[in-house]
């Protein structure tokens, strides 16, 4: 065989180890695994009921309905004690000492029942076997998601977080087949007091308001918002070609009031603050703020809005301040 020969041999045979290595770089995906699947149907309007049962907190959110629209409310009951496990089980302390949030939320509500219904998983594994279950965190789960849909329980056990990521393992109890969802899920659930509670007192926007009642200490007074659309002022209803920014400074602090958590029946006894009303022509909503002796002797501060349904407890250090303020506000 002479040099031309060999060096025809040669490049056939490089050839054909690299086309083999493509095919066998495109083929090495597991069999078994999809991608982009429905894990079940429906539709985030459906959307009933999320629980949520870990190792270390219950999380129960629950839709309800009015003349305002969908709202959800619920609790999350939180071990301070770590849990311990026997036989794979998770077993929790029965002196452990657990604290219970009630949660009221709108928008994250919706957009985590969005979330889920449809629930669409960006990989598919298939089932996996109980000698393969510790590889993906799912010997000892984490914890149990049930969502109900349209009147349907969907159930999932949850396990591991994926390597060098944040999504999760999941699996279905009743077929075996393991799922990896989306990280955004779980940090809602693990973590309702940032990511649930509802924080914002109304849906409309303050350039929408043109007029308000302030009521404080059996007393009324309008006011009237106006100015341009980067400088919103207040003012006396009967001046309202004057800005006055004491009113402006006390409105200001209404809208930094901010609940932390709510409560499932309102505070007894309690004593009114304040009672504010707002319109666009129409009404738009309103803010009540009032007060609760406290365990610790001094006063704890709520409010409730058309947007929250239930109180809402606040910094009590900035609603004192709106409360001493009220009465040169409101005369």
């Amino acid at each position: 065989m002479n040099r031309r020969e060999l060096t025809v041999h040669a490049l056939l045979l490089v050839t054909s180890v690299a086309f083999a290595g493509i095919v066998w770089t495109r083929d090495k995906k597991p069999v078994g695994q999809a991608a982009d699947v429905t894990v079940w149907p429906g539709r985030a309007s459906d959307v009933t009921r999320v629980t949520y049962e870990g190792k270390s907190h219950r999380l129960m959110l629950e839709a309800k309905r009015d003349e305002r629209g969908r709202f959800f409310v619920g609790s999350d009951a939180r071990n301070t004690a770590p849990p311990t496990s026997s036989d794979g089980g998770i077993v929790q302390d029965p002196g452990a000492s657990a604290r219970t949030m009630n949660l009221l939320s709108v928008s994250a509500a919706e957009k985590l029942a969005e979330a889920i219904a449809p629930l669409r998983s960006p990989r598919a594994l298939g089932p996996i076997g109980d000698d393969k279950a510790r590889e993906f965190g799912l010997d000892v789960p984490d914890g149990t998601l049930v969502v109900v849909v349209g009147g349907v329980e969907r159930r999932l056990v949850v396990g591991g977080v994926t390597p060098g990521g944040s999504d999760r393992y999941v699996r279905n109890p009743e077929t075996g087949e393991v799922y990896v969802l989306r990280g955004d899920i779980f940090r809602d659930i693990d973590t309702p007091e940032a990511r649930l509670v509802e924080r914002d007192l109304h849906e409309w926007k303050d350039g929408e308001v043109r007029r308000a009642t302030l009521r404080a200490r059996g007393k009324a007074r309008d006011v009237v918002h106006g100015g341009s659309e980067s400088k919103r002022v207040w003012a006396d209803a009967t001046s309202a070609d004057q800005a006055d920014e004491t009113i402006g400074n006390w409105m200001g602090k209404l809208d930094r009031l901010r609940p932390t958590e709510y409560r499932t029946s309102p505070p007894e006894p309690r004593t009114d603050v304040a009672r504010i009303e707002y319109s666009s022509g129409d009404l738009l909503g309103f803010l009540e703020i009032v007060k609760s002796p406290a365990s610790d002797g001094k006063a704890d501060y709520f409010v409730r809005t058309e947007r929250t349904r239930l109180f809402g407890k606040v910094s009590g250090a900035l609603a004192e301040q709106v409360e001493q303020d009220a009465e040169s506000i409101v005369r």
